[in-house]
C-alpha cells in the first residue's frame, strides 16, 4: 500500500496538468474519466482474486502492481472530477449548495454501504457461499454499483457548455506558478494541519468505544450514529450560515468546534458497564460526538468552495482555468498527511497503550487530534478570503477585454 500510495500522490500534480492542458473534443475533463473508470472500477475487485498461495511472494508482487494501478486510476478520474465543481458552479452559492447536495447524497451513501456490507456476506453465508467467496461477491456487486455512480458525470455533463480555458502552461511552469500563490500556501498549511488532526477521529472510535466506554466494537458503530441529527442539521442550514457570516468565518468555525469536541477526550477514565464513572463517560461521549456531527457539514463543504475562490483568481490572473492542478497539488500532500496520520495514531497506540489497563494511546488521540483542528482553525483565519475575491474581480475584466477567455469544449 506504500508503494501504491507514493505513487498515487505523485500522479496527483500530473493528471491535473494534463487535464489542464487539453483539448480534447469529449471535454478535458470527461476524456480522463472516461479513461480512468473502468480500471478504477475493476481492479478492487480484482485485489481479492489473488493469484498464488497466501504469504508467498507472487501474491505482493500482485497486489502492489494493482494497489499502484488502482491509485493512479482512482487519481486520473477524481482529479478533474473535482475540478469540475468550480466549472460547473461559477458563484459561490451554487458552489456552496452543489458541495451539499454531493455531500447529501453521498454522506447516506457511505454509511449505509458500512452497515450493508456487512449485511450482505452474512446474507450470502446464509445462501451457502463460504466466508471467502461471500466477501468476493459483495466486492465485485459494490463494484458494479461503483461503475454505475461514476458514469454519471460523465453521461450528465456538456463540457462544450462550460466557459472554460484551456492551460498553455509547461509542468514546471504551471506548478509554479501555483505554489507562488500565497493565499493558497496559507490555504493548503491550513487545510494540511486540520485533515492531520481530523483523519485520527473516524479510526479512533473503535479504541474509544473498546477502552474508554469497555464497549465492544459494535457499539462503535452506534455511537457513530449519534452524530446524524447533527450532521442533517449542518446539511440542511450550512448555506444559509454562510450567507451570514461567509465561507471562511462559517469554515473556521466548524473546524474550531471540531477541535474543541475532541479535547475533552482526554479527561476521561476508563470504565466499564455500571462501573462508577461509566455514566459520565457515556455522556460525555455521545455528547461531544452529537456536537462533532454539527460541524460535518461545514468541514466537508467550505475547503472546497475556498479552493474555488483561489482558482478564480489564478484564472483571472492567468486567463485559463487551472482547477486540476490546484487540486492536484492539494491532492498531493493531503494522501501524505493522511499517512503521516496514521503513523502518529499508530505510534501513540504503540508507545503509550491502547487497553483499558494502559489506556493512555487512546486518551491521547482526542486532545492531539483536536489541538492540530484548533491549530488548523487558526491558519485558516489567516486566510484572505476578501482580498482574493477582490482581486478575482478586479483582474477578471482585464482579462476578458485581452481575449484571454473563452468557451472550449
Amino acid at each position: 500500500r506504500l508503494i501504491g500510495g507514493v505513487i498515487d500522490s505523485l500522479a496527483d500534480p500530473i493528471v491535473g496538468h494534463f487535464s489542464d492542458r487539453s483539448r480534447s473534443p469529449l471535454g478535458r475533463r470527461r476524456l480522463f474519466l472516461i479513461i480512468g473508470i473502468v480500471p478504477m472500477v475493476v481492479i478492487p475487485s480484482l485485489l481479492f482474486f489473488p493469484p498464488g498461495e497466501p504469504g508467498s511472494f507472487s501474491i505482493f508482487l500482485f497486489l502492489t502492481i494493482m494497489l499502484s494501478l488502482y491509485y493512479v486510476f482512482f487519481t486520473i478520474y477524481v482529479s478533474p472530477y473535482m475540478a469540475l465543481i468550480p466549472e460547473i458552479a461559477t458563484t459561490e452559492s451554487d458552489r456552496v449548495e452543489l458541495s451539499r447536495l454531493r455531500s447529501m447524497i453521498g454522506g447516506p451513501i457511505m454509511m449505509s454501504y458500512g452497515i450493508l456490507w456487512l449485511a450482505g456476506v452474512d446474507l450470502f453465508k446464509d445462501l451457502g457461499m463460504d466466508a471467502t467467496t461471500a466477501v468476493q461477491t459483495v466486492v465485485v456487486i459494490s463494484c458494479v454499483f461503483c461503475f454505475f455512480c461514476c458514469i454519471c458525470p460523465i453521461l450528465a455533463v456538456d463540457e462544450s457548455k462550460l466557459s472554460s480555458v484551456p492551460s498553455s502552461l509547461k509542468m514546471s511552469e504551471a506548478l509554479g506558478t501555483t505554489l507562488r500563490n500565497r493565499p493558497f500556501l496559507i490555504y493548503l498549511f491550513a487545510q494540511t494541519i486540520f485533515v492531520l488532526g481530523i483523519t485520527m477521529t473516524g479510526p479512533a472510535i473503535p479504541y474509544f468505544a473498546r477502552v474508554i466506554l469497555g464497549r465492544d466494537e459494535g457499539f462503535a458503530a452506534l455511537l457513530s450514529l449519534v452524530m446524524l441529527p447533527g450532521i442533517i442539521i449542518g446539511f440542511t442550514f450550512i448555506h444559509l450560515v454562510v450567507e451570514r457570516i461567509g465561507t471562511k468565518n462559517t469554515l473556521v468555525v466548524t473546524v474550531l468546534t471540531f477541535g474543541v469536541a475532541m479535547l475533552p477526550y482526554g479527561l476521561l477514565t476508563p470504565s466499564s458497564p455500571g462501573e462508577p464513572g461509566d455514566q459520565l463517560n457515556l455522556i460525555v461521549m455521545v455528547g461531544l460526538t452529537a456536537l462533532k456531527g454539527f460541524a460535518i457539514a461545514g468541514v466537508m463543504i467550505l475547503p472546497t468552495v475556498l479552493l474555488g475562490q483561489l482558482i478564480d483568481l489564478d484564472q483571472a490572473k492567468t486567463g485559463a482555468n487551472r482547477a486540476a492542478m490546484y487540486y492536484g497539488v492539494q491532492g498531493l500532500l493531503t494522501k501524505w498527511v493522511y499517512a503521516a496520520s496514521a503513523a502518529i495514531m499508530s505510534f501513540l497506540l504503540s508507545a503509550y497503550g491502547r487497553s483499558a489497563e494502559e489506556p493512555m494511546g487512546v486518551i491521547l488521540i482526542g486532545p492531539i487530534s483536536g489541538s492540530l483542528c484548533l491549530v488548523g482553525a487558526f491558519f485558516y483565519s489567516l486566510y484572505p478570503e476578501r482580498v482574493v475575491r477582490e482581486e478575482a474581480v478586479r483582474r477578471q475584466p482585464i482579462c476578458a477585454d485581452s481575449g484571454g477567455a473563452h468557451s472550449t469544449g
